[in-house]
Formats: C-alpha cells, structure tokens, sequence
C-alpha cells in the first residue's frame, strides 16, 4: 500500500485522477500533461505478454 499511496502522491501533483477496481488500476491525466506519452510507454511495457 505504501508504494502506491507514493505513486498516488506523484499522480496528484501532475493532475491525474486514479480509479482503482479490483482487477486494475486506471489513470486518467490531463490533456495539457506534459509526461502523458511516458505514462503510456511504461504501461504498455506492464502489460502481461499474451497466452
């Protein structure tokens, strides 16, 4: 829980709204975010390999 209260934190600061369910975790950044392709980057990189 620590880590993601930090990342929460981090995500706050450049304007994006966290919405966590059970299976996932979801941000929504602002338009102007200059980091936003970044964000994209690192998340398709998490994403689990297929079957």
């Amino acid at each position: 829980m620590g880590k993601f209260a930090t990342l929460r934190e981090k995500l706050l600061k450049i304007g994006a709204r966290i919405v966590e369910t059970a299976s996932r975790i979801r941000l929504a950044l602002a338009s102007a975010c200059p980091q936003a392709e970044l964000f994209r980057r690192l998340a398709g990189a998490l994403q689990p390999a297929g079957p």
